[in-house]
């Protein structure tokens, strides 16, 4: 799976260090650019002075509810369009429906399979 990310800008919303390394270092070996961001407020920040090709998003705290940030984004003219992926531990089907209905194109479920998600952030952003 090298290099099969080459050229694509993800933007990583990850609120858990650990978890948000890990991304990084998976999706930078696959080619990717990676900017990242600990914090919803960082993520709307940096959303307003970079343009990535897709979003993937993992906001556990109430301060920072990833239906939200999602909201907020797509009000940015520049992020109306960008693909939007949400990262949670919940498999509620209503939860999905609700991240989905706010404005994510996809909704995975921790344990995320690294190669799975190279897969879906290159099928995203080629749609796009």
């Amino acid at each position: 799976m090298p290099e099969a990310l080459r050229g694509i800008h993800v933007f990583l919303a990850v609120d858990d260090s650990e978890c948000r390394d890990l991304m990084k270092t998976v999706l930078e070996y696959a080619g990717a650019l990676v900017s990242v961001a600990a914090s919803g407020r960082a993520t709307l920040a940096a959303l307003e002075a970079i343009r990535p090709d897709i979003l993937l998003a993992d906001l556990s705290s109430a301060a920072d509810n990833v239906t939200t940030l999602i909201e907020r984004i797509r009000a940015l003219p520049a992020c109306a369009h960008m693909p939007a992926v949400a990262l949670t531990s919940q498999a509620a089907r209503d939860g999905r429906l609700r991240l989905l209905k706010a404005g994510f194109q996809e909704h995975l479920v921790k344990p995320i399979d690294p190669w799975e998600l190279c897969r879906l952030v290159a099928a995203l952003v080629e749609r796009a």
